[in-house]
């Protein structure tokens, strides 16, 4: 009969330490829906304006001939 209840003791054991994971990553995920749910707040006040974000302008060439960008067109002399 001991040998029963140790079974039991050592099963509830392990299901405690499993629970315990269980609730650190919902913890975790709570923090993440809570950090969300502020921002979505925070966006639908109705005094909420977006900022305009500032663009570097592009650098100007000087001269140099750059690589082209995409894909190098097919030789055709290659044939």
């Amino acid at each position: 009969m001991a040998t029963t209840d140790l079974n039991k003791f050592q099963q509830l054991l392990k299901s405690a330490e499993s629970n315990e994971l269980v609730l650190s990553q919902v913890r975790k995920s709570m923090d993440k829906v809570r950090t969300l749910l502020d921002e979505m707040n925070a966006i639908l006040d109705p005094a909420y304006s977006p900022e305009r974000k500032e663009r570097k302008p592009r650098a100007a060439s000087t001269g140099t001939t750059g690589a082209r960008r995409g894909r190098p067109k097919k030789d055709q002399s290659a044939d």
